[in-house]
């Protein structure tokens, strides 16, 4: 029984090495390296709430492995590392996105939108039909809605050019 034991304990030690040993040759090695670079940056709205920026690049760095082209008639002969050949690949980030954030204030909301320009604090008040009027100053009110997605279409009236622009805002 003890000789049983023994011979099933070297059967599997020795087909488990086969393995490992296996595995790692079938390996193909590459000379890159990968990095990945992540800013967090975080902005405190005007109404207490906070806004994380995240963005985030892929670095990725291969160079190439040519052969000395004065030992060719030669068994060992040496490698030459050329130039890097580097990657960039940056992930989307919400800071070119418009967002919005807002509170109740008993007659309608208070509204920050976020944008590239800036931000902008305003009051919105509802209208019939599911719209909204947004004063963003003395002069300038706009016309909203929120969507299915709750995201709040903000259409402004230009008298320059005689034309309606229509801005998203996603929430935060």
């Amino acid at each position: 029984m003890r000789t049983i034991k023994i011979l099933i304990t070297v059967l599997c030690l020795g087909c488990g090495s086969i393995v490992f040993a296996q595995s790692d040759e079938t390996k193909t090695k590459e000379n890159s390296s990968k990095e990945t670079v992540t800013k967090i940056i975080r902005i405190k709205g005007a109404n207490g709430e906070e806004k994380v920026i995240k963005k985030q690049e892929v670095i990725t760095k291969k160079s190439k492995i040519k052969l000395n082209p004065g030992d060719e008639d030669k068994t060992n002969q040496t490698a030459i590392y050329t130039d890097e050949e580097v990657a960039v690949q940056k992930s989307h980030s919400s800071s070119n996105m418009e967002t919005y954030t807002k509170i109740p204030d008993g007659k309608g909301y208070r509204m920050t939108f976020l944008n590239k320009s800036g931000n902008k604090v305003s009051k919105v008040r509802p209208l019939s039909n599911g719209y909204y009027i947004v004063n963003m100053g003395a002069k300038d009110n706009c016309l909203g809605h929120f969507d299915k997605d709750k995201n709040f279409i903000l259409e402004v009236y230009d008298s320059n050019t005689d034309q309606v622009t229509t801005t998203i805002y996603k929430p935060i």
